[in-house]
C-alpha cells in the first residue's frame, strides 16, 4: 500500500482502494465531532438547572460557534495547504474533541461561551481539510459523490445528536456533563487514528504553489476571480441557510403548530438534505456537469423559502422536501467546484475554500439577525421570507460568468482544441 500512496495525481492518476479507507475514516471523525457538538441544544433546559441561562446567552453559546471561522477558516485552510491533512485535519478534530469535552466541567454561563468558541476554531479548520484530503484520492468522476458522503456525516451527527442527547444519552451516562465528556474522549480518539492511518498522497502542484509560504499561496488564490465568484455565492446562500434553520421552528410554532410537530417539519427537510448529499454529488459526477446543479438548485430553493411563507400542511412538507433535496445536492458539488477551479487543485484545496468559508460564514453569522430584525419591525413574517428567497436568487447570479468545472465540459474543450 505505501508505493501506491505515492502514486503522483494527474492527468495519469492512478485510482487506490486506499481512497476509501481515507472516506471512512473522514466519515468517522466528521461524525464523531460534529455529534459532540451538536448535542448541546437539547440539554440547555437540563444545564439551565445548575447554571442559569437567560435565552440571549443560549443564543450566544450557539452563535459564537461561527465567529471563529471569519479568521480560522482561511488560516486553517492556509495551514492545511503547508503541512497536509494528516497533520491540520488530526489537530482540528483534537481541539474540537478537547474543548466539547471541557464543556463537561463549565460552572457558567461565559465558561460554556469560551468553551464553544474554542470548538469553533477547531471545526473552522475541518471543512478544507474534507476536499484537500478526498482531491488527493478521489477522481474527478467520484469527487463530489465522495464530498457528500463526508457531508452526510455532519447532517446525520446533528440529527442524531439533536434527537438522543436528552432523551437516551443523558439518562444513560448519568446527566448533560458526561454527554459533553463521552463524545470527546471518542473524537480524540478518532482523531489518533486518523493522524496514523492517514497518508497526504503527492498530487501535482497548482502554477506557482508554495507549500513553504502563507503568504504565497494567498497571493495566487486571491487573483483567481472564480474563488471571489464562489465566496459571493456562499454568503448570500449561507445567509439565507442559516436565518431558515435558526428561525423556522419557531415561526412555524406561531403560526400554531406545536413545537414538537414544527421540529418534525423541519427534520424532513434535513432528511433530504441527508439523502440528497450523496445523490446530488453522484448524479453531477455522471452527468460531468457542476454549473448547472448550483444554479437550478439554488433558484429552487428560492422558490421554496417563497412556499414556506404561504402554504401549509402537505404543500409545505413538499416544499421541505424539496428545499432539502437542493441543499443538499449543492453542497458536495460546490465543494468540488472549488477544488477543481482552474489554479486551484488539491495543492491550494486549504487556502480556497477557507477563504470561501470565512466570508460564506460572514454571511451565516448576520443572516438570522437581519431577517429577525426584518420581522419584528413589521411584525410579521413576510419581510423576512422575501429577504431569505431573495439572498436565494441573488446567489445564483454569482455562478452564471463560472467556467463549469465538471468532467465533460473539460473534455468538450479539450475536443474543441484537439
Amino acid at each position: 500500500m505505501g508505493g501506491d500512496m505515492n502514486e503522483r495525481v494527474g492527468s495519469d492518476e492512478k485510482i487506490s482502494s486506499f481512497r476509501w479507507v481515507v472516506l471512512a475514516l473522514l466519515f468517522l471523525n466528521i461524525f464523531v465531532a460534529f455529534l459532540g457538538v451538536q448535542c448541546i441544544p437539547p440539554l440547555f433546559k437540563e444545564i439551565a438547572n445548575e447554571i442559569p441561562l437567560t435565552k440571549a446567552q443560549i443564543g450566544l453559546i450557539m452563535g459564537i460557534l461561527t465567529l471563529p471561522s471569519i479568521i480560522f477558516s482561511p488560516v486553517g485552510g492556509a495551514l492545511t495547504d503547508r503541512i497536509g491533512s494528516r497533520w491540520a485535519f488530526g489537530i482540528a478534530i483534537m481541539i474540537t474533541a478537547l474543548a466539547g469535552m471541557m464543556r463537561g466541567f463549565a460552572d457558567s454561563a461565559n465558561g460554556l461561551v469560551a468553551c464553544m468558541f474554542v470548538v469553533g476554531i477547531g471545526t473552522a479548520t475541518i471543512a478544507p481539510n474534507i476536499s484537500k484530503s478526498l482531491s488527493m484520492w478521489f477522481p474527478k468522476n467520484e469527487f463530489a459523490m465522495a464530498s457528500g458522503i463526508a457531508l452526510l456525516a455532519m447532517t446525520l451527527a446533528a440529527a442524531i445528536g439533536m434527537a438522543t442527547a436528552a432523551g437516551i444519552l443523558s439518562p444513560f451516562l448519568g446527566g448533560w456533563r458526561n454527554v459533553m465528556i463521552v463524545p470527546g474522549i471518542i473524537a480524540a480518539v478518532t482523531a489518533l487514528m486518523w493522524m496514523v492511518l492517514f497518508r497526504d498522497r503527492k498530487v501535482q502542484d497548482a502554477p506557482g504553489a508554495k507549500k513553504s509560504g502563507f503568504k504565497e499561496n494567498f497571493k495566487i488564490v486571491f487573483k483567481i476571480k472564480a474563488i471571489w465568484l464562489c465566496s459571493l455565492f456562499y454568503l448570500f446562500r449561507f445567509i439565507s441557510t442559516t436565518s431558515i434553520l435558526a428561525l423556522l421552528p419557531l415561526i412555524l410554532t406561531e403560526r400554531g403548530i406545536s413545537a414538537g410537530k414544527a421540529g418534525a417539519f423541519v427534520a424532513i427537510m434535513m432528511g433530504s438534505n441527508a439523502l440528497f448529499k450523496i445523490a446530488g454529488g453522484t448524479a453531477s459526477d455522471k452527468l460531468g456537469r457542476r454549473k448547472p446543479f448550483l444554479i437550478i438548485g439554488t433558484v429552487v430553493q428560492s422558490f421554496c423559502v417563497f412556499a414556506f411563507a404561504t402554504v401549509s400542511g402537505v404543500p409545505l412538507i413538499i416544499a421541505l422536501i424539496i428545499a432539502g433535496a437542493a441543499m443538499g445536492s449543492i453542497a458536495p458539488i460546490f465543494m468540488a467546484t472549488i477544488v477543481e477551479t482552474k489554479g486551484i487543485g488539491p495543492a491550494l484545496a486549504g487556502t480556497a475554500i477557507g477563504l470561501v468559508f470565512m466570508i460564506g460564514n460572514f454571511g451565516g453569522f448576520i443572516g438570522p439577525i437581519i431577517t429577525g430584525k426584518l420581522m419584528d419591525a413589521a411584525g410579521a413574517q413576510w419581510p423576512g421570507f422575501i429577504f431569505m428567497g431573495l439572498c436565494y436568487f441573488v446567489a445564483a447570479f454569482f455562478i452564471l460568468p463560472l467556467k463549469d468545472t465538471g468532467r465533460k465540459k473539460n473534455r468538450e474543450v479539450a475536443d474543441n482544441v484537439g
